[in-house]
């Protein structure tokens, strides 16, 4: 009797926890990140008895979690990926809303600029209609600014949300190491804390993508992006944000453990973080520095044009937007790292606006040369300007001026030629009398230098009668010029002063490329009513003067526009296709991991039955027991 006794009360014990377990699984059927458990029934060993093996009963050898490594190692990666698309698409939506919103401005208010200029063409001479054409040129700027700070703003954003992932991925890592010292602790045993651990991966794979390198009682060491150590058994990584170098903005994720901190490489650490940066130093920076392409094509073919004709009092045009060789704009072109040991400074002054990229390049000097490397790898050494060694010509319109201090091998800039410009861009003139609606004649009759008419004195008695076309001849070798009419008649000679010519009124500079014998011909006729510079300067509207003469201002912004739509519609796609493998990777987590209720519900019913069996042997081994007792009295 006491054999059956035992063996019904192993029963009962084993259902009661088989009950147990199920009724927790149902519990847990809404906690996320729960995985089933199942307890592990096993017979009890056997006794000899009377030439038998009897059995003895049952008992719960253990109680395990329904756990697919590979599945979960599938599901983190899929959650890593779905979040650094969904943080892209978000980010370039941003981006696409930015330029349709707030951006819209730029465009509007060019064209409101030239409607003025056109009126300019109608009424040179109107006091009003040049009001308004100053007006309208504010309008611009106002546009450039406030989307070249907004995209600005967008970087110290990005950093801002950078430093609250850096944040949570440091409390996520030391909840990881507490929770492997603990299992540590109970050898792995706490079904729980396994959980969690599984919870806390998943959550930083949302954050950057998670390699796990599990150890013995469920300990988990954990990476990032397959270099970055974060959890090291017990011991976390702190990680952290530093300035960038040589891009103050651009910060660089580091790495602390113990005393000894690191630059850590985030080529591929994933996640929302990988999002992040690839947004500001790619997509974001790519937008500033086509915008300011854009910003600096404005300015200089406006003040080109304006230096090609009379303001209404007749003297030669005036910058109408700030100088896009500014010496403040050309230092700000050019970041330097901080471990270079010359003191080199330079600027970048920008030659041909139509040839600018809109890209970025890392220059370097390796003891003779200096070398720029554009963003898609090609290398271009730089050559001296013959006629002035303090300027390097550089590929792509731009080149590099050297400034006080010397440079030392191995030193290395990044050079940004049009970062920065749609934010700072401005007008200049605030007097519309300065607006250059006049034209005047210069061309080269023969050679190859170029001339440029600087001022023009309207007093100067010497000053030739409107109508009058000059011939200017230059002997360089002697350093002297000459002026005659279109008879043939000397009007005037002199020497030249640094390859400036100042007689009659009018002063013109020679570039370095001029020559003994080149000739230049020259009409500084004016009246206020003159419209011909004003017709020049309508036509900038239609110009192929961008993209090395394949587009109009207009067509740049449109591009930018085009080009930032079209990736925010790849992004969209790119997380669809992500949220459809995060789907099928939880899906199949939860195919095999999950709590299936109707499941759930036969097992109770069948533990149920079985714990009742069990009891009912207890009842008829104690009547039994009671019937023998009785029996002997």
């Amino acid at each position: 009797m006491a054999d059956l006794m035992s063996i019904a009360r192993s029963g009962v014990l084993a259902a009661q926890k088989q009950m147990g377990v199920t009724s927790n699984n149902i519990a847990n059927v809404g906690t996320e990140g729960y995985n089933r458990q199942v307890a592990e029934q096993r017979t009890s060993e056997s006794t000899y008895l009377a030439g038998y093996f009897l059995g003895t009963g049952t008992y719960v050898a253990d109680v395990k979690r329904i756990y697919n490594d590979y599945a979960q190692r599938e599901l983190s990666l899929s959650i890593s990926q779905h979040s650094q698309a969904e943080t892209r698409y978000g980010k370039m939506s941003e981006l696409d809303q930015l330029f349709s919103i707030v951006g819209k401005a730029v465009p509007n208010s060019l064209n409101t600029l030239f409607e003025n200029v056109n009126n300019l063409v109608d009424m040179p001479s109107d006091l009003g209609v040049r009001e308004n054409l100053l007006t309208s040129a504010g309008q611009l700027t106002a546009a450039f600014n406030s989307l070249g700070q907004e995209l600005e703003g967008q970087i110290r954003q990005v950093n801002q949300q950078l430093n609250g992932v850096v944040d949570r991925v440091n409390a996520i890592t030391s909840e990881l190491a507490d929770i492997n010292q603990q299992l540590q602790k109970v050898g792995g045993q706490d079904l729980q804390l396994l959980d969690q651990q599984d919870r806390l991966i998943n959550e930083l794979s949302e954050y950057v993508q998670v390699n796990v390198i599990p150890q013995d009682f469920g300990v988990k060491s954990v990476m990032a992006g397959g270099s970055i150590m974060l959890v090291a058994g017990e011991t976390p990584m702190q990680l952290g944000m530093t300035s960038g170098d040589p891009i103050t903005h651009e910060t660089r994720l580091t790495g602390t453990s113990g005393n000894q901190t690191v630059i850590l490489g985030t080529s591929a650490v994933g996640g929302e973080m990988q999002a992040l940066m690839d947004y500001r130093d790619q997509d974001l920076a790519g937008a500033i520095q086509k915008l300011g392409v854009m910003a600096l094509g404005v300015a200089d073919a406006f003040n080109q044009s304006q230096a090609s004709g009379f303001d209404l009092d007749g003297n030669v045009g005036q910058n109408l937007f700030s100088d896009i060789n500014d010496p403040n704009m050309t230092i700000g072109r050019v970041a330097v790292y901080g471990n270079n040991g010359g003191t080199q400074a330079l600027g970048v002054e920008i030659d041909d606006t139509s040839a600018l990229t809109g890209g970025r390049y890392d220059m370097s000097f390796d003891g003779t040369n200096y070398q720029v490397t554009d963003q898609y790898g090609a290398t271009t050494t730089l050559t001296a300007d013959p006629n002035d060694a303090t300027r390097l010509i550089g590929p792509d319109g731009f080149s590099v001026r050297l400034g006080p201090g010397a440079p030392a091998a191995g030193d290395k800039w990044t050079l940004t030629p049009s970062a920065g410009a749609a934010a700072s861009i401005d007008v200049v003139m605030d007097n519309p009398r300065g607006l250059a609606a006049a034209g005047y004649g210069l061309e080269t009759l023969s050679g190859n230098g170029e001339a440029r008419l600087v001022a023009v004195d309207r007093t100067d008695p010497t000053l030739p009668a409107n109508g009058t076309l000059m011939t200017v001849q230059v002997d360089m070798t002697a350093g002297t010029f000459s002026v005659t009419d279109s008879q043939g008649n000397a009007l005037s000679t002199g020497t030249i002063s640094n390859n400036q010519i100042s007689t009659l009124g009018f002063t013109l500079a020679l570039d370095p490329a001029v020559a003994d014998g080149d000739q230049f011909s020259l009409d500084i006729s004016f009246g206020p009513g003159d419209n011909r510079n004003a017709v020049n300067m309508a036509g900038l509207a239609t110009a192929k003067i961008m993209g090395g003469g394949n587009a109009t201002m207009t067509d740049v912004y449109e591009g930018i526009t085009t080009s930032v739509g079209g990736q925010t519609r790849a992004a969209e796609v790119a997380l669809d296709s992500a949220e459809t493998v995060k789907m099928q990777a939880t899906e199949r987590v939860a195919s095999e991991s999950g709590v299936n209720l109707d499941e759930e519900a036969a097992n109770l019913m069948r533990f149920q039955q079985a714990y009742q069996a069990s009891a009912r042997i207890m009842t008829v081994a104690k009547e039994t027991f009671d019937t023998l007792f009785a029996a002997v009295r």
